[in-house]
């Protein structure tokens, strides 16, 4: 396939006009419709340009193929992988949202006596089971669509341009710096609502605050975590080599019991002190130290990338 064609696949496919591409390129209208119709061919300098507009390498664009079937590609990658957010975020939500209701039912729970209580405390534990309930299948039905697309598919073709990059990457910015700013504003409000004794001796309802703006927080933080990762193409096509899939699922493995481990800590610390107001902690200790191993294993990645490269 020639520039020619490649050039007005790439333009159709990011729903670029002969005009926007000229304009970017500062060439004129006509000479975009001379390199397309093959009556003219651009210089080095614009090749590099075009390469840099819509991500794709010099090879692909000069002697590549570049058909309609990235556009398709692209829409198939997107549908999985948003899916797959999707379903995160939700999971989460979800159970953050049912361990919140507990500690509300819990604090309610301080103003009964005997079997009321007990009653109540039970009700606390349901609402964070039925969290886990929903949250479990979900997580399994939207990471099975995820794998086994990536299983399928171990490279992808460079399908977002650098305009479009920028623009998710400024979305993505503005969800981290949402999250963020919410879990600050429910520490400040348990922070106040403890010191002044705003709900008497009942801690709970203060932790319950601080809990409620973490549930609407982590939708924002999960979406700008999982968007960075969905548009690292590069990031993608290198983690199906053999030592990355070794290392995914070492991280698993290690999560998986870490967060086994912080649900037994809390289970056997609240039911044994009755310490509901505070053993929920274990839970963002566990997904820390999650995030911790996480993020080493992936440095090990691009470390032996980059020693391979030189």
């Amino acid at each position: 396939m020639s520039l020619s064609e490649n050039l007005y696949n790439l333009r159709k496919m990011k729903n670029m006009s002969q005009e926007e591409l000229a304009e970017k390129l500062d060439v004129s209208r006509q000479a975009v419709s001379k390199w397309e119709g093959g009556n003219g061919y651009p210089e080095t300098e614009k090749i590099i340009s075009i390469c840099e507009i819509f991500n794709c390498s010099m090879d692909d664009l000069v002697k590549g193929k570049i058909s309609a079937d990235i556009k398709s590609e692209k829409e198939e990658y997107e549908k999985v992988m948003n899916r797959d957010i999707k379903g995160k975020m939700f999971g989460v939500t979800i159970i953050l949202l049912g361990v919140t209701i507990m500690m509300i039912i819990m604090g309610f729970a301080q103003l009964q006596s005997g079997e009321l209580e007990e009653r109540y405390s039970m009700l606390g534990i349901i609402s964070v089971l039925i969290g886990v309930a929903i949250a479990v299948p979900t997580f399994i039905i939207t990471g099975r669509g995820a794998e086994d697309y990536r299983k399928n598919n171990e490279k992808i073709s460079n399908i977002y341009s650098l305009n479009e990059i920028e623009s998710l990457k400024n979305k993505i910015t503005i969800c981290k710096a949402v999250g963020v700013c919410s879990i600050l504003i429910g520490v400040i409000i348990m922070l106040a609502t403890i010191g002044l004794k705003t709900f008497g001796d009942i801690p709970q309802l203060s932790v319950a605050c601080l809990l409620g703006c973490i549930t609407i927080a982590m939708p924002f933080l999960i979406y700008g975590g999982q968007m960075e990762e969905k548009i690292d193409i590069e990031k993608y096509n290198l983690g199906h080599t053999k030592e990355a899939e070794k290392n995914q699922k070492l991280t698993g493995s290690i999560c998986g019991t870490i967060m086994l481990i912080a649900t037994s800590i809390f289970l056997v610390w609240s039911f044994t002190t009755n310490r509901w107001d505070i053993s929920w902690v274990v839970f963002p200790v566990g997904g820390m130290l999650c995030g911790i191993v996480g993020i080493i294993f992936d440095n090990k990645n691009i470390n032996k990338d980059n020693n391979k490269e030189d």
